[in-house]
């Protein structure tokens, strides 16, 4: 319990520095500045009705914008200059935003009844990471650029947080967490193209389609991705920039809209791998592994309230294996709560 405290309690502090600074920046802008975003998502594969792979995920974002240039945000400087240098010019005339996010994922292996190694299955581990977000768009392009930074190992605390939550929920106390992963500092810079084509050419209750471009780099894990979202609904123009297909895993752009929206969307992706820690074990130790599988693919559905200054998203998604020794799909569903302050 003790690590979960000490989790919060980083966490809070992180927030505080971070909404200190985007507040002051806020209220220099005046009026017109949207405010401050919120989220708090918890992912997990007992909301898709299974247990093992990728089992538990928490994460709490928040999120500034939009402004005219990245320099009237809270951005640090070395991020708005890698994007600038990478992916997203600073000087374009594009609304932009920032977000960021303290998160911690887990994996486990299809048995966590005992304590033996198993070769031919994930190995158990955890991430404890940090990620900030750049978003830039127009009325039909959207970009994300975002850099990870993290902690693989019993440092993530991964394994006191899975037995809590077992715990909590009354599920099977896993017993094989000698065998995960070693520490390991962990990054990953990624970035995201999305291109909108309104099907009804209405502000109001309609349908569009989105297709994606992505690529990441890092330690952590290396892929390229294509992905297409056909999605209901009303405020569909508006949420546009900040999607994705696991949008869980950023800042709900719904929350903070003066009226009401409602849609429902379903995804596809498929992309190619070139490492995962999670599967290919640590990068400068010996560990436990198993045989990356380079291609993926991910199914994903879900819907998204807004009311005031509250919004509400659910969605579960599936997911090819992601090694050779198991056919096997993952299941698992996202639960996230936002506020505009």
């Amino acid at each position: 319990m003790r690590y979960l405290v000490t989790i919060a309690g980083l966490a809070f502090v992180i927030v505080q520095l971070g909404s200190t600074s985007a507040a002051a920046t806020i209220r220099e802008q005046g009026d017109d500045a949207v405010g401050t975003f919120a989220t708090l998502t918890i992912e997990n594969d007992l909301f898709a009705g299974k247990d093992g792979g990728y089992t538990n995920g928490i994460g709490y974002s928040w999120g500034y914008g939009p402004y005219d240039d990245y320099l009237d945000s809270s951005a640090p400087g070395w991020l708005t200059g890698l994007s600038d240098f990478l992916f997203i010019e600073m000087d374009d005339q594009r609304k932009k935003a920032v977000s960021y996010a303290v998160f911690q994922m887990m994996q486990t292996p299809e048995d966590i009844q005992t304590t033996e190694l198993i070769d031919d299955d994930l190995p158990y581990a955890g991430m404890l990471g940090w990620k900030g977000t750049l978003y830039a768009w127009d009325n039909e392009v959207a970009d994300q650029f975002y850099v990870i930074a993290g902690m693989v190992g019993p440092a993530s605390l991964a394994e006191s947080t899975q037995k809590l939550v077992h715990q909590l929920t009354g599920s099977k106390r896993p017993q094989g967490w000698d065998n995960q992963l070693h520490n390991e500092l962990v990054f990953n810079v990624a970035a995201q193209r999305s291109w909108r084509v309104d099907m009804t050419n209405s502000n109001g209750f309609g349908s569009d389609f989105l297709t994606f471009a992505s690529g990441s780099a890092g330690t952590f894990s290396s892929e390229v991705a294509a992905s297409a979202m056909l999605r209901f609904g009303s405020g569909l123009e508006e949420t546009f920039p900040a999607v994705s297909i696991l949008p869980g895993r950023d800042i709900n752009p719904l929350a903070g809209s003066t009226d009401s929206h409602f849609y429902t969307f379903i995804a596809a992706q498929a992309s190619y791998v070139f490492n995962d820690i999670f599967v290919d074990g640590n990068t400068f130790r010996n560990s436990h592994a198993v045989t990356l599988k380079h291609e993926r693919f991910i199914v994903s559905a879900g819907a998204v309230w807004n009311w005031d200054k509250w919004g509400l998203l659910f969605s579960v998604a599936e997911t090819s294996s992601t090694f050779e020794e198991n056919d096997h799909n993952g299941r698992f569903g996202s639960l996230s709560i936002s506020y505009r302050f």
